[in-house]
């Protein structure tokens, strides 16, 4: 396989170096990360939180949503640093849950450049900026980063009592790690088709609504609209672009292509130890989803919850597969 050499040196945080829950804090040479950071007084302009299994959440310019850790590139390593929660595991999960609740919410550049003058009432918090996500995430799970959640800084974050900064450094990032990071990326188009199906329905039912959840509470609240947002869910795409991920990458799914791959013996291990705990993980919170949809469609008789409990029913047996294969791969080599 060819790969573009890249002149100038890149870095990147290898997924090794995290834990689920840290916080990554960075900066970068541009004018928009430059005009935060001044009227911050902070000495980073974003914040991030790592969900685990390669994945992390944010809110920027785009709103909140998710990406791949190994498409996060620097120009520096000074450019990242990484800060570490004082808590249980239970608490770090529960944050993770409410930061997955928030994708899709849009951004306000208003309140991430008024951050360090703290609220004001004409503020609307039915928005998102990246250390306010994080901070409130946190404080959802029970934890205090900062003074206000609401309104906060990336500097509060790092200066916070119940953080504390990780040693680890970003590394320079190999050729290989680069042209992946560079290459087609199906998460952008996840965060398109969340983008799409919001503002639809915003347009359709003229509510503020910023989340895929308040649209599964509103849709409950005005079932007269369950046909119409569904079809919106149906036309986006939304319902199938698991098939994307299980053609591009059919090796996750079926044992005998996995081990098969032109891997030594000890990088079959590895990978298929790392798809097994990633995959365990989304099982989780896949089974959580179906059991949700299966109850709300039990009460409420919605097509919205019917087609949303195919969807996982969907997720979880692609899921089962994947950990099967990877399973087939540790039993046999």
């Amino acid at each position: 396989m060819f790969y573009q050499v890249w002149s100038e040196p890149l870095y990147i945080i290898p997924i090794s170096e995290l834990e689920k829950g840290d916080i990554l804090l960075t900066n970068e040479n541009s004018a928009t990360s430059k005009v935060v950071r001044k009227s911050t007084g902070s000495n980073f302009s974003h914040a991030i939180l790592y969900v685990g299994s390669g994945s992390y959440i944010h809110s920027d310019s785009d709103g909140v949503h998710s990406g791949n850790l190994q498409r996060l590139l620097f120009d520096a390593s000074e450019n990242v640093t990484v800060i570490r929660v004082k808590c249980n595991q239970e608490t770090i999960n529960q944050a993770c849950v409410f930061a997955r609740s928030k994708i899709g919410t849009k951004y306000s550049v208003r309140s991430a450049v008024n951050a360090k003058l703290k609220a004001s009432k004409k503020e609307n918090e039915n928005r998102q900026f990246c250390s306010r996500l994080v901070a409130q995430a946190y404080e959802y799970a029970g934890i205090e980063l900062v003074d206000n959640a609401s309104f906060c800084t990336p500097q509060e974050i790092l200066e916070s009592q119940s953080t504390q900064e990780v040693l680890g450094k970003a590394r320079k990032a190999t050729d290989e790690e680069i042209n992946f990071a560079n290459s087609e990326n199906p998460i952008e188009k996840q965060s398109y088709i969340t983008n799409e199906i919001l503002s639809k329905v915003r347009k359709l039912t003229k509510k503020d609504i910023q989340t895929l959840e308040q649209i599964t509470q509103y849709v409950i609240e005005n079932p007269v609209h369950d046909q119409q947002i569904s079809k919106i869910y149906r036309d986006s795409g939304y319902l199938t672009m698991w098939e994307y991920e299980t053609t591009k990458n059919a090796w996750r799914y079926d044992g005998r292509i996995f081990i098969n791959l032109p891997l030594s013996i000890d990088e079959l291990i590895e990978v298929a130890s790392s798809e097994k705990d990633r995959a365990q993980e989304r099982l989780t919170l896949y089974k959580g989803n179906l059991e949700q949809y299966f109850y709300i469609n039990e009460i409420h008789k919605l097509e919205y919850a019917s087609i949303h409990f195919d969807l996982y029913k969907k997720l979880v047996e692609n899921t089962l597969d994947n950990i099967n294969a990877a399973e087939y791969v540790l039993e046999n080599t």
